[in-house]
């Protein structure tokens, strides 16, 4: 149950991340697309990827400490 409840709070900080931002990070960590794939796609460079990965994480953890942790 408490797997499932913090699985849905996941999907809901998601849902607050920006449209190309939640797309990326959802095809790197979540489908584990390759990175050169999604590169391409949004016509963007590895390591700027790896910067929007970045960022998607640091606003899922303070989304999560403020919905889910607390």
């Amino acid at each position: 149950m408490e797997n499932e409840e913090l699985g849905l709070a996941i999907l809901e900080c998601l849902d607050k991340l920006s449209e190309k931002q939640a797309a990326i990070f959802r095809k790197k960590t979540i489908e584990n697309q390759d990175t050169d794939a999604i590169c391409k796609e949004y016509n963007i460079t590895p390591s700027n990827l790896w910067v929007i990965i970045h960022r998607a994480r640091k606003s899922l953890i303070e989304c999560l400490e403020k919905n889910w942790f607390n």
